[in-house]
């Protein structure tokens, strides 16, 4: 759920921490794939976003895949719009948390095909220019994090050109 936590915008594009070929091994979701949608399942539930790389998981997120032409951008939406129902059927002493089990019966009313196409022609661009906002976002910290310390140190000089 941290890597979640810190997102401004629901879009995963990279992730704390790795885990080895071992690792990967051990775990029974494997790797999934890009696209997947990611729910924080506990402390705290309700962290969504669309996995822009693939990804391994813990126990502390539920994964949903698209099957039968269901859009991520429509499984990401219900899932927000359900966030009552979802907690609904959360329990815990210490913290709360939705287990797969209780997550699964959640009813989703899925829509037409045709609708699901029209829901996903009107959005997809939309997300894309925020995927690539993001990218850009990241790519530009990067960038701040890197030079700032090299120019407050004075290690890195910038020439300022005289205007006419």
């Amino acid at each position: 759920p941290k890597d979640l936590s810190a997102l401004s915008v629901p879009i995963l594009l990279d992730t704390e921490r790795r885990i080895t070929d071992a690792g990967l091994r051990q775990i029974g979701s494997g790797l999934l794939p890009q696209g997947t949608v990611l729910l924080s399942s506990r402390a705290p539930i309700g962290y969504l976003a669309i996995a822009e790389i693939p990804v391994a998981i813990n126990q502390g997120f539920i994964a949903m895949k698209t099957k039968g032409g269901t859009s991520n951008l429509f499984l990401l939406f219900w899932a927000s719009i359900a966030h009552e129902e979802i907690m609904s059927r959360a329990n815990g002493s210490t913290f709360l948390e939705i287990s797969k089990a209780n997550f699964r019966p959640i009813p989703v009313i899925k829509p037409t095909t045709e609708v699901m196409q029209a829901f996903d022609q009107i959005l997809r661009p939309l997300y894309m220019r925020l995927v690539a906002c993001a990218r850009e976002s990241n790519t530009l910290a990067k960038m701040r994090d890197t030079l700032l310390p090299n120019l407050i140190s004075g290690d890195l000089r910038v020439k300022i050109k005289e205007m006419a």
